[in-house]
């Protein structure tokens, strides 16, 4: 594990398929370290640029193949070593690669993104191996793979007269960027309706002013509002009645009131008028009283009542024989 976090590039694998990309980034990197004299041939390299070399051709080697060049120490006979046994990857990617640019079409492709990563890695496997493919040839090999509905389009990208395979790319990757946003804003909502008010969105809304206004005591004159009181018109609102959504209404109001005014007086016993308003003599109150003293309401009140009799077949019989005489 300590070996896989120190390379920077995937490592020769066994079987040697990425060989011709391993080879390629190894050049480059040893040629940032400065190592690159060391794989060449009658090099003057310092043991210790050699001992640099040999430890970093190790560290992208894979484990099974690092037993088999174990005692090697030379970097220049390591890296003649693995060209022997894997350079014939080029008799086996050339004719593969030739196959691939030959059935290379643009509109098998969704994305431009992917059609130039695919252009890139066939042209990379082509140019290894000695075949060279030029910018003109990726030019055209682009114009003439384009699909049948776009021949229009395709007239117009070639009367721009691009030079590098790099300009056409970006001027497509321009054009499919336009054309998704284009859908996207259709694919929105029907064409004539109008968009719909986020859910979250909130109105603005002037905050509520502080009342300020200072009270005192007392009533005064005019906007004087009394004694260290100061006027304010908003405070008139405080005294704006609201009728309450579950105060009665219609009949139902006028119901409970008349129910409230039945009830007798608890002063003088007259119905109409409740005991805060009586004005009945307070002498005739005092004989109210006294007439009612003793009469109050039991809470438990069980009136006794005489047993019922009994009665059965036998207290009728007499009865239906005189009956039945007296008809006789």
């Amino acid at each position: 594990m300590a070996n896989m976090e120190k390379i920077q590039f995937p490592a020769l694998d066994i079987t040697g398929t990425n060989y011709i990309s391993w080879v390629t980034n190894v050049e480059l990197h040893l040629e940032s370290l400065g190592l690159s004299e060391t794989i060449k041939e009658d090099n003057t390299s310092t043991p210790q640029d050699k001992a640099k070399s040999v430890i970093f051709l190790r560290r992208h080697l894979d484990e099974s193949i690092i037993y088999d060049y174990a005692n090697m120490r030379d970097p220049k006979e390591l890296w003649k070593s693995l060209k022997d046994r894997f350079d014939h990857q080029k008799d086996i990617t050339l004719p593969l690669a030739r196959d691939e640019w030959q059935s290379l079409r643009f509109q098998d492709f969704d994305k431009v993104m992917n059609y130039n990563s695919a252009v890139l890695g066939i042209v990379a496997k082509l140019r290894y191996c000695g075949d060279t493919i030029t910018e003109s040839q990726m030019l055209e090999k682009t114009y003439t793979t384009f699909h049948k509905s776009h021949i229009t389009l395709q007239q117009q990208y070639r009367l721009r007269g691009y030079t590098k395979f790099s300009d056409l790319i970006v001027a497509l990757l321009i054009a499919e960027k336009n054309n998704e946003l284009l859908i996207k804003n259709h694919m929105t909502r029907p064409t004539g309706s109008k968009a719909f008010p986020e859910a979250n969105a909130l109105d603005a809304k002037k905050p509520a002013k502080e009342n300020k206004a200072f009270r005192g005591r007392g009533r005064g004159r005019q906007n004087y509002r009394g004694r260290g009181r100061k006027y304010n018109p908003q405070d008139r609102k405080s005294f704006q009645w609201v009728r309450s959504e579950q105060s009665p209404k219609g009949k139902e109001q006028q119901g409970s009131t008349s129910q409230k005014r039945e009830d007798a007086c608890f002063r003088c016993g007259t119905k109409g008028h409740w005991s805060r308003i009586c004005r009945t003599p307070a002498h005739f109150c005092d004989l109210y009283k006294k007439s009612v003293k003793g009469k109050e309401k039991e809470v438990n009140f069980a009136e006794h009542s005489e047993g019922t009799t009994h009665l059965d077949a036998s207290d009728f019989v007499n009865d239906f024989e005189e009956t039945a005489i007296t008809d006789a």
